[in-house]
């Protein structure tokens, strides 16, 4: 007897999916979503060989937010200093941690691992996060930036690479 309910029921289960298929997938939105405007200026500029060089990342963000609308925009301005590095490492993985100020005044500080890659002459680097103070706290962050037009023979001669621009987004879920 229960053989022959557990074949009714596999056989209703069948019959259900062949009447009513699933919806295709959609990806459930995050607390907050920003599409960014990131300019980097190296100083002084990367050459071929490495050097110690402050490199400066100011990104201005357009955002929109499920769970707080005040929440529009941010941005980040950060400076490294005497971090070595030249042309031929931009693409360095790595961790470290910033802060973002929203336009609400509030900030948020994200700890991130990071990765980057050269995909067709674009660098793309893809951080991935976790706020860790501040608001959105506990949130996971992805953030993916790409800067395109680099300029490989300025790392030859002097003055070398000293700016680069890309645009990205930012996802808080």
């Amino acid at each position: 007897m229960r053989s022959i309910r557990g074949l009714l029921a596999l056989l209703a289960l069948i019959t259900l999916s062949l009447l009513f298929p699933p919806s295709s997938a959609h990806a459930t939105p995050g607390d907050l979503t920003c599409t960014e405007n990131e300019s980097v200026t190296y100083s002084p500029g990367l050459l071929t060989t490495p050097r110690p060089v402050d490199v400066s990342v100011h990104n201005v963000l357009s955002c929109t937010s499920l769970t707080d609308p005040a929440v529009t925009g941010g941005h980040v301005q950060a400076t490294i200093r005497s971090l070595t590095r030249s042309c031929s490492d931009l693409a360095a993985s790595g961790k470290g941690s910033y802060t973002i100020t929203w336009n609400t005044g509030h900030t948020s500080t994200i700890d991130y691992t990071r990765s980057a890659n050269y995909v067709l002459g674009t660098l793309v680097i893809v951080e991935s996060g976790t706020v860790t103070a501040g608001k959105f706290t506990g949130d996971s962050t992805t953030h993916i930036v790409e800067l395109a037009n680099l300029n490989p023979l300025a790392c030859l001669t002097e003055p070398g690479l000293t700016t680069a621009a890309g645009i990205g987004t930012y996802v808080f879920a």
